[in-house]
């Protein structure tokens, strides 16, 4: 045996043993591995989908349910004519002919679906046809009872009903909850065997959300913010309903608004949850935390008297008032009536005796420049920069609203403040979860945050802004026998790149809360680039006031002036 034969059967050796080696390596280490793997192979697998979970709103009225939905389905090879089957079920699912026998033809693989949601009725009149080649599977399918009420927060899924906004794509997990599945042993074609065993693994159906919405307080809202956004002929408005002692968000009323039965045919922008996404300069409406911050430092009362020129010159600019005075009215203006009349020349001047430390301390003490965290997805936190990157200006624009960017929800929550006698309740949509069996399974508890402003400082702002609405600004928003309070803010708004300001476009809200001996309601109304009047008190103040009107009828609220509980709080700010 020469030197070349040793050499092969050298080589055969080794490949031999390296074979056996990895035999026995598979035969005694990966056994259990590829046995499970086989039995695998030899099993069929279907999945079992869950119930969805419905949204109600604090009444257990529906906003979202799910009802029974079929999908239809073609499979092309089995199917004897395609032109004729295409006639005959176009009619039936609103379809073109043509559309449906083109995809027929084209289609390469063996399943085709048609319609992925149809009624019970059109499935049994296609059923009717007895037509070879076309198949059914029952699902589900959201619907939203109420159309376009509170569609924004409800948001909407899509084809396989996975939530894709709002509160649905927030809380997509707890709604949809887990699919379960039958696993049955078959042959390796996957048909059952009759011996074979069958597991079953139930699903978990989906839990159903409570929020704190009132479907009859949200209607009033829309109808009413609609109104006006039609008749000023303005881009777009929202609309904010709280109870400041809770934090429940009764009503968030948007225009634009959509369908969320048939999303689809919408504009992305029309789908915004405009109070927590979009920012924007409040104007004068701020001049209510510039008002607190100083009475809280104990800088001026209410009724301090201070000298107001109608313009005042701060490095190089010039701070003028929006509204010209009267002939021969006087410069002496008390603190309230600064706030009244909504001079920026006297906002100005007491934020300078604030200073801007303090003043930024306050403007983040209520909750400026933070997300407030409500359960809805995409919430900004607005735009406030650090007192080191202020210019000189910017202590007095910033009193009365400019060069700082707010959320309608933000400036919501912070008048609750003023009306919860000082303390910060942080807003909610959602009350509690629910399983099936409609026990409770976790709440979300009202949270408050510590004291914001004193209560003395709390009763000296609720008499301005009262004082605003009896006989400033607001005058045309007064509601015989009942107490109202807030502020008119017009806001010149700001270009979305670049410096400076649109010309002629505005946001004009109003921010206030009612009744003011006994706040239930706290309300913002905003209305974007009015191009009919622009000014607070006329654009937005008449929504504030039908609500108002509305909510005082739905509450059963007495009619009272200044009830003993109001006297009494007055008295005690004259008293300190």
């Amino acid at each position: 045996m020469n030197k070349r034969h040793i050499t092969f059967f050298f080589i055969i050796i080794i490949i031999s043993l390296a074979i056996i080696s990895r035999l026995g390596y598979l035969q005694l280490y990966k056994n259990e591995f590829f046995k499970e793997k086989s039995n695998n192979q030899l099993k069929r697998i279907i999945k079992l989908y869950p119930n969805r979970g419905s949204i109600f709103d604090r009444n257990l009225k529906p906003l979202a349910l799910t009802e029974p939905s079929y999908q239809i389905y073609a499979i092309p090879n089995d199917i004897e004519n395609k032109w004729v089957l295409a006639k005959k079920i176009a009619p039936i699912l609103n379809k073109d002919r043509k559309d449906i026998s083109d995809k027929l033809y084209a289609s390469k693989a063996p399943f085709l679906w048609l319609k992925r949601h149809a009624s019970e009725s059109t499935m049994k009149t296609l059923k009717a046809l007895n037509l070879k080649g076309l198949g059914f599977i029952k699902t589900e399918k959201r619907v939203y009872p109420n159309n376009q009420l509170a569609s924004h927060m409800m948001g909407f899924v899509g084809i396989d009903n996975q939530g894709l906004s709002g509160i649905e794509y927030r809380y997509d997990k707890q709604l949809k909850g887990s699919s379960g599945k039958i696993i049955l042993d078959g042959d390796p074609r996957g048909t059952q065997l009759v011996s074979g065993k069958k597991i079953k693994i139930p699903p978990n159906d989906g839990q159903s959300i409570i929020t704190t919405i009132d479907s009859s307080i949200q209607f009033i809202a829309e109808k009413f913010l609609e109104k006006a956004v039609k008749k000023h002929k303005a881009e777009a408005g929202q609309a904010i309903i709280m109870d400041p002692k809770t934090g429940d968000i009764l009503a968030m009323a948007i225009v634009p608004t959509f369908n969320p039965n048939t999303w689809q045919s919408s504009k992305t922008s029309d789908r915004r949850i405009r109070p927590i996404t979009d920012v924007f300069e409040p104007g004068s409406i701020f001049k209510i935390i510039t008002l607190a911050s100083v009475l809280e430092e104990d800088i001026v009362s209410s009724k301090t008297t201070i000298h107001v020129p109608e313009t005042y010159k701060l490095f190089n600019k010039v701070i003028k008032e929006a509204h010209a005075r009267k002939e021969n009215e006087s410069s002496n203006k008390t603190v309230s009536e600064i706030i009244e009349q909504s001079l920026n020349v006297g906002t100005t001047l007491l934020a300078i005796k604030l200073g801007k430390e303090r003043f930024y301390k306050y403007i983040k003490e209520f909750g400026f420049g933070e997300k407030t965290h409500i359960q809805l997805p995409g919430e900004s936190k607005g735009l406030l920069s650090p007192p080191q990157k202020w210019s000189g200006l910017d202590i007095a624009t910033h009193s009365f609203g400019q060069g700082i960017a707010t959320t309608g929800l933000q400036l919501t929550a912070a008048m609750s403040i003023i009306a919860n006698n000082g303390i910060y309740i942080k807003p909610r949509i959602i009350k509690y979860f629910q399983s099936k069996d409609q026990s409770t399974l976790k709440g979300i508890p009202i949270q408050k945050k510590e004291r914001i402003i004193s209560e003395q400082t709390a009763y000296e702002v609720k008499k301005t802004l009262f004082n605003v609405v009896e006989r400033g600004t607001a005058k045309n928003i007064k509601i015989k026998g009942y107490t109202l309070a807030g502020k008119t803010g017009t806001a010149q708004k700001a270009k979305t790149k670049g410096l400076g300001y649109e010309k002629g476009n505005y946001i004009a809200s109003f921010l206030g809360f009612f009744p003011v001996e006994d706040p239930k309601i706290v309300m913002l109304v905003s209305i974007d680039s009015p191009q009919k009047g622009y000014y607070g008190s006329t654009v937005a103040g008449p929504v504030f006031k039908e609500c108002a009107k509305f909510i005082i009828d739905y509450y059963n609220i007495p009619p009272n002036t200044l009830t003993t509980t109001l006297r009494q709080g007055i008295s005690k700010v004259n008293s300190y």
